[in-house]
């Protein structure tokens, strides 16, 4: 793929030429390219699990663009040549990822923090944090907050957990199109 700059011969340019190459217009710009022709073979299992997650990504663009505040938040994020659509199309085909989470100060008393660090390419809508003992009850559950100007979430405990040998702490990411990812450390 190339770019024209300030050529007059192909300046709007779009379309096909003797089945070769391919000019279009994206952001003012000429971008030519080689045809492209079908594929002749039967895609394969992961082929398919990425056209459809592109599918999916797809409609979660065209339907974040229609809402007016949504598409303010990713037009905002848009670089050179990006659309609010293109961006939103990134944010739903990339989940967030739960890199790490900081157990250091939780010793099972009410009021312990744990500090979850989350990322996304666009942004970590929530992040929800689960303790289970280690017989795998349920102490708690509940949503951890945002700190300011970083990626680190805080999730302070509500429960008391007597026994925190072999519990199990669990932090699940949010983003905007509803992509989680879990993410899990044994005490």
């Amino acid at each position: 793929m190339a770019k024209v700059k300030d050529n007059v011969m192909t300046r709007g340019f779009s379309g096909t030429v003797a089945r070769l190459l391919t000019f279009r217009q994206k952001a003012g710009a000429t971008i030519v390219s080689k045809l492209r022709r079908p594929s002749t073979g039967e895609p394969s299992e992961k082929a398919t699990a990425v056209m459809a997650k592109f599918a999916l990504s797809i409609k979660y663009a065209k339907a974040a663009i229609k809402n007016p505040a949504t598409k303010a938040l990713y037009k905002a994020m848009a670089k050179d040549g990006q659309t609010a659509f293109n961006v939103a199309m990134a944010d739903a085909f990339i989940a967030p990822t739960v890199e790490s989470i900081d157990a250091t100060g939780y010793h099972g008393i009410v009021g312990d923090p744990l500090t979850i660090r989350a990322t996304d390419n666009f942004k970590v809508a929530g992040v929800t944090v689960s303790i289970h003992n280690a017989t795998g009850d349920l102490v708690e559950q509940g949503k951890a907050i945002v700190q300011e100007d970083t990626v680190d979430w805080l999730y302070t405990a509500t429960q008391v957990n007597p026994a925190i040998a072999g519990s199990k702490i669990t932090a699940v990411a949010t983003d905007l199109p509803g992509n989680s990812t879990p993410f899990e450390v044994i005490l």
